[in-house]
């Protein structure tokens, strides 16, 4: 596997921490449910800001791997399907990061 998916994965994981205190209620707050065990998520609260730096990380070397950095040889393996793959991984990635770091702006507009 290469480089770029791992830290696309990475991102992934790292957004959803970032958002597990947040996301995880308020989708079972929303269907009117409630289970036990979702205060452990508070357990990561604390270290939101952290998991918020790793991500970023993570996807900044993941957009650098895929689309700043030049290849060695000048040839078309850099448009193959394992690079497209990489891109979509990055880009969901991506996506996951910019929910995870507003969802708890948006739940204070909801409920405000």
């Amino acid at each position: 596997m290469k480089t770029e998916n791992y830290t696309g994965i990475g991102a992934i994981v790292s957004s959803l921490l970032i958002a597990s205190c947040c996301i995880g209620p308020a989708i079972f707050v929303i269907f009117g449910t409630s289970l036990s065990f979702m205060g452990w998520f508070s357990v990561f609260e604390p270290y939101q800001g952290y998991f918020m730096v790793l991500a970023a990380i993570m996807l900044s070397v993941s957009f650098w791997k895929l689309y700043l950095k030049k290849t060695d040889c000048d040839c078309e393996e850099r448009d193959t399907r394992i690079n497209a793959v990489s891109k979509v991984i990055f880009w969901i990635g991506f996506a996951f990061f910019i929910v995870a770091i507003s969802f708890p702006r948006i739940l204070l507009l909801i409920y405000s």
